[in-house]
C-alpha cells in the first residue's frame, strides 16, 4: 500500500475535498477553484460531481501528486510552491499533516486515503467540503481582496474608475451578484462529511450559508462533522431569527477563522471600514461557544508583513487569559482555543499587494523589527522564519510597487484615509492625489 509520507509532493485536497463554487459545478480540488471560472463553465458543462471528478484534467492533476508534480501542479499550486521555496511551510503541508501526524485532525482517515489512492480513483472519496456562498456580498473593502469576494470593493472600484482591474469585467455593471442555489442537491455529499467549511463574501452575512448549516441538521449529520467558518468578524446577523451562535452547538465542534491583517486599530485601515473593538468582541463571543476555537488568519502582503509579531503577541495575551487553553472535539483531536496563522500569501495575477512590491529599505526595517520582538514571539519560529525569508529572498518588483501605490492613493482619496498616517515608513513612496 502506498504511504503518504513516502510521496515526494503530495496534497490530500484533490483526493478528499470538494469546493462548491457559486455558479459552477462542484470542483474536486480546492486549488483548481482558481482556474478561470468562465473557461471551466464552457469546458465542463455538468452539475454531476462524479462526472467532473473523472474529467481528464482532474484525473491528471491527482496523478501528478502521486508522481512528484508536473505542469498542472506548477500552474495551479503556485502559492504553495512559492511558500515552500522560501520556507518549510505551505498550505499543502498543513493539509498533509492533518492526515500523517499522530494527533492530526484526520489521522483516523489516513489508512482509508492510502487505500483509495491505490485504486483507479474513479469514484470520489470526499471527506471535507468547502461551500463558497453563491454571493459576493461583503461589507468590507479590503485593499488586497477582489470583486469576486467583495461586492463593496467591486462598487468602490467602479466609483474610483478601476473597472479594468483583474476580475472586474464581470462586476462592472453589477457589483453585487447572487445566484440561486438549492442546498438539498448536495445531500449525498453532506451525509459523509467530517468537515463543512463555509466562506464568503462575508460568510456570516449570506443566508445560503445558514441554509447549508440547517440542511446538515435536518439530515441528522451535523453531529458528525466540524463546522469551519471564515469571517471578517464584524457582523453576526440573524436569518429566520437565528444567528451563528444558535447553530454552533449542533456540531461536533466549530472552528471560527477570523480574518485580520493587523492587531489593533491598524486593521481598520487595510480592512476598511472595519472596527477593531467589534472584531475582538465578536471573537471572544465565538470562543465562549461549546467546543469552539478561534484562529486569527492573515494574508501576507506588502503592507502587513512587518507587523506580524504584534499579532503573535496579541494572541498570546488572549491565551494567557484562557482557563481552558484547548478544545477537544469529541476526544478525537484537540486544538488551541486561540491561535493565529499567516498562511495566505498574496500572489499571482491581479495581486498588486504582493510582498515583491515592498521596497528594500522598508524590508530592512521590518526584518529588524522581528529581532526587536525576540523572546516575545518565541514559539512562533516557523511563522517568522517563513516571513523573514520572503522579505530577504523575494525580488523587488518596481512595476508592481508603482501599481500598488497608485491603488493605495486612489482608495485613500475616496475613503478619506492616508497611508502614511498609519504607516509613516511609506512616506518616501507616497504622494497624495
Amino acid at each position: 500500500m502506498t504511504k503518504l509520507k513516502d510521496l515526494k509532493w503530495f496534497c490530500p485536497q484533490p483526493f478528499t475535498n470538494y469546493v462548491l463554487y457559486r455558479d459552477l459545478a462542484p470542483l474536486s480540488c480546492c486549488v483548481l477553484k482558481e482556474w478561470p471560472r468562465n473557461k471551466i463553465k464552457r469546458k465542463y458543462k455538468t452539475n454531476d460531481p462524479r462526472k467532473l471528478h473523472n474529467e481528464a484534467e482532474y484525473a491528471d492533476f491527482r496523478k501528478e501528486f502521486l508522481n512528484g508534480g508536473g505542469p498542472l501542479t506548477n500552474k495551479h499550486c503556485q502559492v504553495c510552491i512559492e511558500q515552500e521555496k522560501h520556507s518549510g511551510e505551505s498550505h499543502r503541508k498543513v493539509y498533509l499533516e492533518k492526515f500523517i501526524e499522530e494527533h492530526g485532525e484526520y489521522n483516523q482517515y489516513l489508512e482509508d486515503l492510502e487505500n483509495y489512492i491505490d485504486t483507479d480513483m474513479t469514484e470520489p472519496h470526499i471527506l471535507t467540503m468547502e461551500y463558497v456562498a453563491p454571493s459576493n456580498f461583503c461589507n468590507l473593502r479590503c485593499n488586497m481582496c477582489g470583486p469576486a469576494n467583495s461586492s463593496s470593493l467591486a462598487k468602490e472600484n467602479i466609483d474610483i474608475g478601476l473597472t479594468n482591474l483583474f476580475q472586474m469585467e464581470k462586476y462592472k455593471d453589477n457589483p453585487l451578484q447572487k445566484i440561486k442555489d438549492d442546498v438539498e442537491k448536495y445531500d449525498d455529499i453532506l451525509v459523509n462529511l467530517a468537515e463543512l467549511k463555509l466562506v464568503g463574501g462575508e460568510t456570516l452575512a449570506i443566508k445560503d450559508n445558514y441554509d447549508m448549516i440547517q440542511r446538515t441538521i435536518d439530515l441528522g449529520v451535523s453531529k458528525n462533522m466540524v463546522l469551519k467558518v471564515t469571517t471578517n468578524g464584524t457582523l453576526t446577523p440573524k436569518f429566520d431569527g437565528k444567528d451563528i451562535f444558535h447553530y454552533i452547538p449542533y456540531f461536533r465542534g466549530c472552528s471560527m477563522t477570523v480574518s485580520i491583517e493587523f492587531w489593533g486599530e491598524r486593521n481598520n485601515y487595510l480592512r476598511f471600514p472595519s472596527k477593531w473593538d467589534v472584531i475582538i468582541n465578536n471573537a471572544k463571543r465565538f470562543v465562549e461557544c461549546p467546543n469552539t476555537n478561534v484562529m486569527f488568519a492573515t494574508t501576507v502582503n506588502a503592507l502587513n508583513i512587518g507587523y506580524m509579531p504584534e499579532i503573535s503577541c496579541g494572541v498570546k495575551e488572549l491565551m494567557s487569559e484562557c482557563d481552558e487553553p484547548s478544545v477537544n472535539f469529541k476526544e478525537t483531536f484537540s486544538v488551541p482555543k486561540w491561535s493565529w496563522a499567516s498562511g495566505s500569501l498574496v500572489w499571482g495575477e491581479g495581486n498588486e499587494y504582493a510582498v515583491t512590491a515592498l521596497p528594500l529599505d522598508i524590508r530592512e526595517q521590518y526584518m529588524e523589527k522581528y529581532f526587536d520582538f525576540g523572546p516575545k514571539i518565541k514559539g512562533d519560529y516557523s511563522h517568522f522564519q517563513k516571513l523573514y525569508a520572503y522579505m530577504e529572498e523575494m525580488p523587488f518588483d518596481e512595476k508592481l510597487h508603482k501599481e500598488m501605490m497608485t491603488n493605495v492613493q486612489l482608495r485613500d482619496k475616496h475613503r478619506g484615509t492616508c497611508l502614511v498616517d498609519v504607516f509613516p515608513e511609506w512616506e518616501p513612496y507616497y504622494e497624495k492625489l
